[in-house]
């Protein structure tokens, strides 16, 4: 699945070492939740884990992680569809059907060739196609995730902005199409920083 890329490669950009950890496969349709794809993550710069309080992460909070499980909710592995993210109620309805206790213990479970093996603090990150776009309801969201035993979040949005701000390592044979394709995306114009979009209206 695309995201699953995508997650590899934004850790990877961002200096960390990336393993995928447990046997993720689509389960059949009919099952109403499938096994998250996972990853175990390390990043040898940083010496221990130190995000404090804050649930809701961003590109600059993981100079504060030193070691992760990392597990995705994409479109592919999910009911996630544009019509979620048109209505915040939608949305928190979404993460509450996705996000349950007993997924994610079943997925955080420590895998004998994972970083977190041998180092047990592993943090449990989980990446969300969207968050609620109201204060009010993205609390609500934020709060039940962390209340499922979850210990940081980051949306699949600011992992692509992250991404496209970055100069890309060039591809050679054995890179990521992924990231070739956000190169080319890059050199035709049909991505711009996000941060310019401000002064559209103004032009």
């Amino acid at each position: 699945m695309i995201e699953q890329e995508l997650v590899e490669a934004y850790f990877e950009c961002n200096g960390f070492l990336v393993r995928q950890v447990g046997n993720y496969a689509s389960q059949d349709s009919r099952r109403k939740l499938d096994p998250l794809p996972m990853f175990a993550v390390m990043n040898p710069k940083v010496p221990q884990n130190s995000l404090g309080s804050g649930m809701r992460l961003f590109s600059g909070d993981l100079n504060k992680i030193h070691n992760a499980v990392v597990g995705v909710i994409g479109w592919s592995n999910s009911s996630f569809s544009p019509a979620v993210m048109s209505s915040d109620l939608r949305l928190v309805k979404f993460l509450k059907q996705q996000i349950t206790r007993d997924r994610i213990d079943d997925c955080f479970i420590s895998d004998p060739q994972s970083f977190d093996s041998l180092v047990p603090s592993s943090l449990r990150l989980l990446v969300v196609p969207a968050l609620p776009m109201n204060v009010d309801k993205m609390k609500i969201a934020v709060e039940y995730i962390e209340a499922q035993g979850v210990d940081g979040l980051l949306t699949l949005r600011s992992l692509l902005e992250n991404l496209l701000r970055q100069n890309l390592p060039a591809q050679g044979r054995g890179g990521r199409s992924i990231l070739q394709l956000l190169r080319l995306l890059k050199s035709y114009g049909l991505s711009s920083d996000p941060q310019m979009e401000i002064f559209r209206d103004s032009e």
